[in-house]
């Protein structure tokens, strides 16, 4: 019965996620894009009468009313451009963390990686450690509700991130920057050789906005998580991608431990 209850209530929750980014995108849609197609159909049927009036010898001439038609198109296109990006990742979020999974599973079955979820690296939890010929991939999924009035726009760079301009009370940034270097070091001193390690942080809700210079821990929406993994280079041999997943798998179970 206790379960029975608990699913229940999982879906109730689940129903609320989802009618929550169905009400972000309608919001989005009255406030952003509406407007401009109203104003755009507007002068289409301005420049319609007037066409009639030129061909029926009714004075003025269409071609300035053509001319803020044209110049309305490019406006459209323009913002409508500007915001695909936002409505994607509307729709992304809606899905959140088992689209993500679904990627790092289709990746490791594709490179023979070894994929841990969940674990304790360092003191600090992290949600993926993805291990293979690469080096480590350390992910951790920010489920972050976006505000239902913003625009859910991340800004970052490699110290502390901003959400909609305001510093969140936890830093995502910091935990798997502490990681990396104590993954680094420990790995270090058992094979003897640098390994590339590289963080993420996803935000499945959010629009991100990329920072120019290079950053220690980079942080994505869902959909750039495939390319991401891919562009990675596999530049350790068969041996060393041996060793590097029994140090790894040693590193978590001694952490499991408390042994670390």
């Amino acid at each position: 019965m206790q379960s029975e209850n608990a699913a229940e209530y999982d879906d109730v929750l689940e129903e609320g996620r989802v009618n929550h980014q169905d009400r972000i995108v309608r919001e989005k849609l009255d406030r952003r894009i509406r407007p401009y197609f109203l104003i755009t159909g507007f002068l289409f049927a301005f420049l319609l009468v007037e066409t009639y009036r030129w061909y029926m010898n009714i004075p003025p001439m269409p071609i300035v009313v053509f001319g803020l038609f044209l110049a309305s198109v490019v406006f459209v296109a323009y913002q409508l451009a500007d915001y695909k990006d936002h409505f994607r990742f509307l729709r992304l979020g809606k899905r959140g963390e088992p689209l993500l999974h679904d990627v790092i599973k289709l990746y490791s079955d594709q490179t023979g990686s070894s994929v841990y979820k969940n674990v304790v690296m360092g003191k600090q939890k992290v949600d993926y450690v993805v291990a293979n010929q690469a080096g480590v991939v350390l992910v951790n999924v920010c489920d972050w509700r976006t505000p239902s009035n913003d625009e859910a726009i991340i800004n970052y760079d490699d110290e502390q991130i901003l959400l909609n301009g305001y510093r969140p009370d936890a830093n995502p940034i910091e935990p798997l920057k502490n990681v990396k270097q104590w993954i680094e070091n420990k790995l270090y001193a058992s094979l003897g050789k640098p390994i590339d390690v590289e963080c993420l942080v996803v935000f499945p809700e959010w629009f991100v906005r990329t920072p120019d210079e290079e950053v220690v821990v980079r942080v994505i929406n869902p959909r750039e998580m495939e390319k991401v993994l891919e562009e990675r280079s596999s530049v350790l041999s068969d041996n060393d991608k041996t060793l590097l997943n029994y140090h790894i798998a040693k590193l978590i179970n001694k952490n499991r431990n408390g042994n670390a």
